[in-house]
């Protein structure tokens, strides 16, 4: 569990510096101390899965990146007003777009 703990840590410390960005302000933002963010950090700690959810909002990100360290490179480089639009459409609107991006899928393998 320390080798998940420590590549959890890596990933943490790697957001939080890409935002410029202390350990003290990671630190409040989450409510807990200094040293209990550093340990996490180095993997010598863990936080529970309710503080790993707000650092996915804080940075932005998915739970699935943190913990397992999957990336859908597509979904980071969308701007805000899609990902706002994606999270917000009906079921109806999911299944209709779903097919359009199947259909355009098979459009570009003919390419």
């Amino acid at each position: 569990m320390s080798n998940l703990n420590s590549e959890i840590g890596k990933r943490i410390s790697t957001l939080r510096k890409e935002r410029h960005m202390t350990q003290e302000q990671l630190a409040e933002a989450l409510d807990i101390s200094i040293k209990h963010c550093s340990c996490v950090e180095r993997g010598v700690s863990a936080l529970s899965l309710e503080k790993l959810i707000e650092i996915c909002d804080i940075f932005d990100t998915s739970l699935d990146y943190l913990v397992r360290g999957k990336v859908l490179d597509v979904l980071f480089t969308l701007p805000s007003s899609f990902t706002e639009i994606l999270t917000q459409i009906s079921d109806e609107e999911q299944v209709v777009l779903k097919e359009y991006l199947n259909l355009y899928s098979k459009i570009k393998s003919f390419s």
